[in-house]
């Protein structure tokens, strides 16, 4: 649904798909090096898929999309994978019945292991994007890189295992739960591997503001009633993050729906946590620009990554970088 405030997204490199937010081919931006244009149709990255249906999965899968890869943790995932009737976890959710229906594959590469991603671990984590300083961010970024080689390495083997001479469907969708952070990472690193110019990767990954829109208030408000919302509030009233004690509680009242005692904070902590909650919900150029400086920093860059991390040979990223450069095909 738009509106005047909640215009059409731009098409492309956006898709208007119902259920998916976020939904773009990175590579109409449009990506291009001294070498030639990132290929179309391969480079897919979206929000949560969990919402959609048959029709939406069949769309997907018409503008080129063949196979997912899900980058969320097993607590995110099993949110939205146990059987109605809570118990029988093999029991398939009907959004990915409709998937297999439509010809579409997944894979699940969660970057984070479970305990990373626990509600104590969010409340932590959270801080950092919370943070006023795009130094938050970028130490959230450095956590993701530190985690993520397996995970990214699954889905770079399927990109250089693709034959682009066949006319079919290959497209990769990548995502998260918004497709911003951990998605983010990924296309960051495999873009500047590929020579796409630092700004420009910047000004991609700011897109997911816009593919978020329509959602930001509702993302922000359930934000504020969360753990990780009442943690960086209390950090700024007091000086100090809540202790594992404190947030244990606030999560054990929060699934039971005991509120409890309210932790009582002054309006203009609640404010200045507000504003930290549409931050953490957006996408900023200053925030790519740091991590791929701190990808230099800390890892040696994108190609040290990608071999250091995700194991990748000399073939391998040769082949990477032919099968999504449009006209290296014969290089």
């Amino acid at each position: 649904m738009t509106s005047t405030s909640n215009p059409p997204l731009p098409s492309p490199p956006f898709y208007p798909i119902p259920n998916i937010n976020n939904l773009r081919d990175a590579a109409l931006f449009p990506l291009t090096i001294p070498a030639g244009p990132i290929r179309p149709n391969i480079l897919f990255r979206s929000a949560d898929v969990s919402k959609l249906d048959r029709a939406g999965w069949d769309a997907l899968h018409s503008i080129g999309v063949a196979h997912v890869f899900d980058l969320r943790s097993a607590p995110e995932v099993e949110r939205g994978w146990a059987s109605t009737n809570g118990e029988a976890k093999d029991v398939k959710p009907e959004w990915f019945t409709a998937m297999e229906s439509a010809g579409v594959a997944r894979s699940w590469a969660p970057v984070f292991g479970e305990s990373d991603y626990s509600p104590e671990g969010l409340a932590k984590r959270y801080v950092k994007y919370m943070d006023e300083d795009v130094k938050g961010f970028v130490a959230a970024y450095e956590d993701i890189l530190r985690s993520g080689g397996p995970a990214f390495a699954t889905i770079f083997r399927y990109l250089v295992n693709l034959d682009v001479t066949q006319e079919k469907k290959q497209g990769a969708l990548v995502h998260c739960s918004a497709g911003k952070d951990r998605t983010g990472m990924f296309f960051a690193i495999l873009f500047d591997y590929l020579g796409v110019p630092r700004q420009t990767i910047a000004e991609e990954y700011h897109l997911t503001e816009l593919g978020l829109r329509c959602i930001r208030d509702e993302v922000v408000t359930r934000l504020m009633q969360s753990p990780a919302f009442k943690n960086y509030v209390a950090s700024q009233v007091s000086g100090r993050p809540l202790s594992n004690d404190e947030i244990a509680k606030l999560i054990a009242d929060e699934k039971t729906g005991d509120v409890g005692e309210e932790i009582a904070f002054p309006p203009e902590a609640l404010e200045k946590g507000r504003n930290a909650a549409i931050r953490m919900v957006g996408a900023k150029k200053a925030s790519m620009l740091g991590a791929l400086e701190m990808l230099d920093r800390v890892f040696g860059g994108a190609e040290k990554y990608l071999r250091e991390y995700c194991g990748l040979s000399d073939e391998e990223l040769a082949k990477l970088r032919r099968n999504l450069v449009v006209g290296d095909e014969e290089a």
